[in-house]
């Protein structure tokens, strides 16, 4: 509510970020990595970059572009919901010429990565080197956005969760807590309505403790019900969710498994305090599944 104060219970500061998350997790999973990042000249950008060294993440295309590195405040409330606001920083300073320098690492890539915590500038001419080389392209609208025709052209993977897909398809998500069923008939008609003016292969929204759907260009429906855990602490569980979507694409999974196996990959992440620790590995995968079965209850 405006203007009011409320007491935390706890507090905790990690690096983090949605695309670096995305990198952490993926390599985790067992793929190789490579990211670019804009820092700033702080001690931040010294931890950030260490992490990433540790998780054998390399290339990093790593450009100190302003005093102070980007920011989040995440918070959590007692169900574990999330709000978060972001401070992009140097981010929103990478161009085209700094993907440039990448561009043999993006063109030799199976898969590109990137959310709008990054410079539209740097996303368009990453998007487009990959499809020059005819590599899979992903996005994450977040912070949400109107996304540039010139962008969207350009992806080839699209991923949103219920409150970007009310944005996208004009959708009602909020209807969903009091008629699952119908809100998501109308939402699988308005994913079909946004392939009329889309060419891309593959659109995913991700619903919370409802688990996630997907559409496919030639029509190809599924629904991937959530793993049954109890969430404390959903901060990071979207970007946990997309390492293991892409992951499992990556690994030619069908698109069934591949839901199913980033839902697991976002319920580890649910279940604990904070984003890092929590980020899945293929041990904590295959715990989630032993614990809850082979597969999500419907």
């Amino acid at each position: 509510m405006a203007g009011e104060s409320v007491a935390s219970t706890s507090i905790a500061s990690e690096p983090g970020g949605k695309g670096f998350n995305v990198a952490v997790a993926a390599s985790r999973l067992g793929v190789k990595v490579s990211v670019m990042m804009g820092l700033g000249e702080d001690s931040a950008a010294e931890t950030a970059l260490q992490v990433l060294q540790q998780h054998a993440i390399a290339p990093i295309y790593a450009y100190r572009l302003s005093p102070q590195s980007g920011h989040g405040a995440g918070l959590i409330a007692a169900d574990g919901a999330n709000m978060v606001s972001v401070y992009l920083g140097p981010n929103q300073l990478l161009t085209a010429e700094h993907v440039a320098n990448a561009a043999a690492a993006i063109q030799s890539a199976a898969l590109v990565y990137a959310q709008f915590e990054t410079s539209l500038a740097a996303i368009q001419h990453s998007f487009a080197l990959a499809r020059q080389a005819g590599r899979q392209t992903v996005l994450n609208p977040s912070p949400w956005q109107p996304i540039p025709q010139a962008v969207l052209s350009q992806t080839a993977i699209l991923i949103v969760n219920q409150h970007e897909a009310a944005q996208l398809l004009a959708w009602s998500a909020e209807l969903l807590a009091v008629s699952p069923e119908d809100t998501l008939i109308a939402l699988r008609q308005a994913m079909h309505a946004f392939y009329q003016q889309w060419p891309g292969d593959l659109l995913v929204v991700t619903l919370g403790a409802l688990g996630s759907v997907a559409m496919t260009q030639a029509g190809e429906w599924v629904v991937a019900p959530a793993w049954p855990v109890t969430a404390v602490d959903t901060l990071g569980a979207g970007d946990a969710f997309s390492a293991g979507l892409c992951v499992a694409l990556m690994h030619g999974e069908p698109l069934a498994q591949a839901l199913a196996h980033a839902n697991a990959c976002g319920a580890c992440v649910v279940q604990t305090p904070g984003v890092l620790a929590a980020l899945p590995d293929t041990l904590a995968v295959a715990a989630i599944q032993q614990q809850c079965g082979t597969t999500p209850l419907a």
